[in-house]
């Protein structure tokens, strides 16, 4: 009981200090956090560890996850429009409706993540480790690839 007091704790405390203004919280330890509905717009989650956090139905719009570890993090019809994930570690991520257009997704590890009819319009996927992610429904529609590893296995260079 007491880690779960802990985790609740260190949750309400990064969203008090959002809501008064503050967006940079590179670096924080936050796994297994809930922020299930939380309105995180332009917020600095940058090298944070994030294991297992709960973002379901977060907005987290131009938000910047840059090489954040979100491994088995939860972004069921999460809002990452223009969010930058670049070099982030998803692997295992559920990102099921998650709305990930124009986001940079540089070097992110999607290795074994959930991207079922996740919207990924003009994404960035350079350098994407995409092996093993369900795709299936999935919007790549203007997505770049070069050097993107696809679920197969295979390279996909489209836009080298």
């Amino acid at each position: 009981m007491g880690i779960e007091k802990t985790i609740a704790m260190r949750e309400e405390q990064l969203k008090d200090a959002y809501m008064t203004g503050r967006k940079d919280f590179t670096r924080s330890h936050l796994s297994q956090t809930n922020f299930h509905k939380a309105l995180l717009a332009d917020i600095n989650l940058s090298y944070a560890y994030l294991n297992r956090a709960n973002f379901t139905r977060a907005n987290l719009e131009r938000a910047f996850l840059n090489r954040a570890i979100l491994y088995a993090a939860n972004f069921h019809q999460a809002r990452l429009y223009r969010a930058s994930l670049i070099e982030a570690n998803l692997e295992k991520a559920n990102l099921d409706n998650a709305i990930l257009n124009h986001a940079n997704l540089s070097g992110a590890n999607f290795k074994n993540a959930n991207l079922e009819n996740a919207h990924m319009v003009w994404a960035n996927l350079r350098s994407a480790n995409l092996i093993n992610a369900n795709l299936e429904g999935a919007d790549l529609s203007g997505a770049k690839f070069c050097q993107t590893i696809m679920p197969d296995g295979s390279i996909r260079n489209d836009d080298c």
